[in-house]
């Protein structure tokens, strides 16, 4: 079964439909806070704020328990029944007046959101409040709301329970989901779910702020120590996201889907789970970012024995979402590329998209008959200016594990090759395969730190300079390279003189005058200091 959780909507609710669209799975979690705001302007906000903070201050001053107990809403209408101060009555008016525009603006919020999930009716989709939303029960959203709600699919019983333990600015008090931690705990101990669907995390579980710390609920906490086996799915704390294994249990938070305002900076959204179950369990955790409607794996834990292997997919990425990731020191040669493939990239052809498209086909089809492969690409792909007629170069990868010899294969080609060579006769691709390279003698060369191997340093060099398709397989041996720089940049030093022979050859200039003159056509300037770094990567004078 496959799960998309996103959380921390802010809405974002347009994004919410790209989602949607763009992705595969039985089930959709979208979660709260899915608003951010309880009013239309910045201004409206802050006139209410200034009318709660006086009536909490005249409600301090009540001698009367009942009063203290009322809730603002409560505190308002006793002033407009009794009170003759002009000011007092003011703020209580504001207030009311304030609470009912608040009501309106969200419940048109939730419509908005309902209108956008059902235009998609073949999508089975569950929200959840957090503590920016209001009850949803009153709103369009109710018969989606999983607040202290519990469901089955594929045997997998799913619990949910919103809100947080924190005051909520902005928010009219008597709208916000209330938050027990006595009556959560004694709702999954009734509920005894697999899955639970959470805004606020466990305590010491995804949960710290910068300068606070563990911000957690704590009785839940005690519950899952206690507890085995469980997938915990959690939100709130935007930076502290990740994918932990701990006590038998797995929890998980995506971080925001909408974009947030942390510690004064606007921190971007786009984040989500892509969740894969085997039976009851995880097979396979990914956080993606959606970005411009398209969906890019950041990060994975897999699941390999009693444990899970965790990957970075996408350093850039995984950077930016305030992951660390080892430097990479490339030498200048290298470099130099790779700052003009980043420029290129930005204007990738369609012709591009459409050949890397039928390249993830073919690798997925083949991982359906047990096998894995994954692609380096080379020349006008790699770049991103391929054309309808332009040759595809490429690198395939294996594992030796799948690299078993038919007996009637008088020509010793491996079976995942032979799959490749096959997908590419059936879809009518021309495809030269420059090279093949065994991922599991590279691991070995990478533990042996062996820098004299064939395989190893064609490796190193092309994820060096090439283009990646299926990350997946080529990442295990990336990142135990990467946590070896020195070796790995003593390899790439060991290079020099090929990459010498490369840049100076023929082919390879004619290629790139060859991408300048289709960005020309496409009426796209080359900017002067990308011409002088392409100059300068060939070693060519200035015209």
């Amino acid at each position: 079964m496959r799960i998309v959780f996103a959380t921390d909507i802010h809405h974002a609710f347009k994004a919410v439909g790209y989602l949607l669209d763009n992705t595969n799975a039985d089930l959709y979690l979208i979660c709260g806070d899915l608003v951010s705001r309880s009013f239309s302007t910045y201004k409206k906000a802050w006139s209410f704020t200034e009318a709660a903070e006086a009536l909490s201050r005249e409600r301090e001053k009540s001698c009367a328990l009942t009063q203290l107990q009322d809730g603002l809403i409560r505190k308002a209408e006793r002033i407009l029944e009794s009170e003759t101060d002009t000011d007092i009555r003011r703020s209580a008016e504001c207030y009311l007046d304030f609470s009912k525009k608040a009501e309106s603006y969200l419940i048109n919020s939730y419509s908005r959101l309902e209108s956008i999930i059902s235009a998609r009716p073949g999508k089975k989709v569950y929200v959840l409040p957090g503590n920016y939303d209001m009850d949803l029960q009153k709103t369009a959203l109710k018969n989606r709301d999983l607040h202290k709600k519990s469901f089955e699919i594929e045997d997998i019983r799913i619990s949910g329970y919103g809100s947080a333990a924190v005051m909520t600015p902005g928010l009219p008090e008597h709208l916000k989901v209330h938050y027990d931690e006595d009556d959560l705990v004694g709702f999954l101990q009734s509920s005894q779910p697999r899955i639970i669907v959470l805004h606020q995390p466990a305590y010491g579980f995804l949960d710290s702020i910068a300068c606070y710390g563990c911000t957690g609920s704590n009785a839940l906490r005690r519950y899952l120590d206690d507890t085995r086996g469980i997938i915990v799915l959690s939100g709130h704390n935007h930076e502290s996201w990740g994918i932990i294994n701990a006590q038998g249990s797995c929890f998980i938070n995506p971080s925001n889907f909408g974009n947030a305002a942390n510690s004064g900076r606007l921190r971007p959204g786009g984040y989500f789970l892509d969740l894969c179950l085997t039976g009851a369990e995880v097979h396979r955790a990914t956080i993606k970012r959606l970005e411009r409607g398209r969906p890019y794996s950041i990060y994975e834990a897999r699941k390999e024995g009693d444990g899970f292997s965790n990957l970075v997919l996408d350093e850039k990425r995984y950077a930016g979402a305030g992951g660390k990731i080892p430097e990479i020191r490339h030498i200048p040669p290298i470099k130099e590329l790779l700052r003009i493939k980043e420029f290129f990239l930005t204007h990738q052809s369609a012709d591009t998209d459409k050949l890397v498209g039928k390249l993830r086909e073919i690798y997925r089809d083949i991982e359906k008959d047990g096998m894995e492969v994954a692609f380096d690409l080379l020349g006008s792909v790699s770049f991103g200016m391929a054309e309808a007629h332009s040759d595809l170069d490429l690198v395939v990868y294996m594992r030796s594990r799948d690299c078993v010899l038919d007996e009637e294969d008088t020509c010793g080609v491996p079976r995942p090759l032979r799959a490749v060579f096959e997908a590419f006769r059936q879809k009518g691709i021309e495809t030269e395969v420059c090279d093949s390279i065994d991922i599991e003698r590279v691991m070995e060369a990478i533990m042996r730190e062996d820098s004299e191997d064939g395989q190893l340093q064609r490796f190193i060099f092309y994820r060096s300079v090439c283009r990646p398709v299926n990350l997946r397989l080529i990442k295990k041996a990336e990142n135990l390279l990467l946590s070896r720089e020195a070796f790995r940049r003593e390899v790439e030093e060991s290079l020099k003189d090929y990459l010498e022979i490369l840049v100076s050859s023929v082919r390879h200039v004619q290629s790139f005058d060859k991408y300048r003159s289709r960005l020309t056509e496409r009426g796209i300037e080359i900017p002067a200091d990308i011409e002088g770094a392409i100059r300068n990567y060939l070693r060519r004078s200035p015209l």
